[in-house]
């Protein structure tokens, strides 16, 4: 899957594809001396997050559909199945609403 290179000070993991999406994990730079470095770090590390969390929600949400195709018309799994597509869902929101947050936060206020 990913490589690790380590160039100039740079420490990477080679890009990852699944399904078509190409995945860039974030890199670490030994540059944490300056503002910039450590925004850059941060937001490399907000995209990966954002990126992993709708991974995740994604395949949430195809359990929840097999929950919901496989329960026999029994309440009990069809509850289940709501449940665990509604925890998807908001998750989700909550994820992309913290990343428009903190991304806010860090353009309005230490840039």
């Amino acid at each position: 899957m990913g490589t690790k290179i380590k160039n100039k000070g740079i420490l990477a993991l080679s890009q990852i594809t699944i399904g078509g999406y190409t995945f860039n994990p974030p890199s670490v730079k030994w540059n944490f001396t300056t503002l910039e470095g450590v925004l850059q770090m941060i937001a490399d590390l907000l995209s990966f997050a954002v990126g992993l969390s709708a991974l995740v929600a994604v395949v949430i949400i195809v359990y929840s559909g097999f929950l919901f195709i496989t329960s026999g018309g029994d309440p009990e799994n069809i509850s289940k199945a709501g449940k665990a597509l509604t925890a998807a869902i908001v998750g989700l929101i909550i994820v992309f609403l913290a990343r428009t947050i903190i991304v806010f936060i860090l353009e309005e206020f230490l840039i």
